[in-house]
């Protein structure tokens, strides 16, 4: 129905019946574009997770590389030491440490490891599953032809595990007396300067030394 206004205008008056017609046209609009819509989820999930995959594989291929070329062995044996579970060592742990690897070499060693060189040293991951912690090692590059016990002078280690150290008085010699306590910490040791569990292990100043 159409009807003049006073205005010389001209206003309709839409039934109830057709509003709703034109809501259902509308919805049915929406609807047809929803598969469309979908599809280009699906695909953009699954280019995310393939391009994650392959950053994941090109990432680990670069480590083991770089690591096999410095310990003159093959991916597949190191790939194989890092992944076999230690006798003694539960399931729970061993997951854990393959984890923590993987955060390693997918976040912190691209990083990490120019840095490094760019201060003549190399970087790796290492696992203690006998003290329930992890660590990264830092070698000298000029050392890496060395058997491990001379390497070991030369490292500087940022570990994360379980140890022991006293607590009791401060002796004479600046170092603490037992008891001695057990505790899972993150610690720095530098062997060439007599740094040990550092800092829960350390010298204090004289100022500190009870008389």
């Amino acid at each position: 129905m159409i009807r003049s206004t006073s205005n010389g205008g001209i206003m309709k008056n839409v039934s109830s019946e057709e509003i709703s017609s034109d809501m259902m046209l509308r919805q049915g609009g929406m609807v047809a574009y929803l598969p469309f819509l979908s599809s280009i989820l699906n695909f953009i999930t699954q280019r995310t997770a393939l391009v994650a995959l392959s950053y994941i594989l090109v990432a680990n291929t670069i480590y083991l590389q770089r690591r096999a070329h410095l310990r003159k062995m093959t991916k597949r044996k190191l790939l194989q030491i890092r992944t076999t579970r230690e006798e003694g060592v539960n399931l729970g742990l061993h997951v854990t440490n393959i984890f923590a690897w993987q955060v390693f070499v997918t976040s912190v060693f691209p990083i990490l490891e120019p840095l490094s060189r760019l201060c003549g040293f190399v970087s790796f991951y290492y696992f203690y599953p006998n003290a329930n912690g992890c660590g990264i090692i830092f070698e000298p590059v000029s050392v890496q032809h060395l058997p491990i016990k001379k390497r070991q002078r030369s490292q500087l280690r940022l570990d994360w595990h379980k140890f022991s150290f006293n607590v009791g008085q401060i002796g004479r010699d600046g170092y603490r007396h037992p008891p001695s306590i057990e505790r899972n910490l993150p610690h720095l040791d530098v062997p060439r300067l007599q740094l040990k569990h550092w800092p829960w292990r350390r010298k204090h100043n004289k100022a500190d030394v009870k008389k």
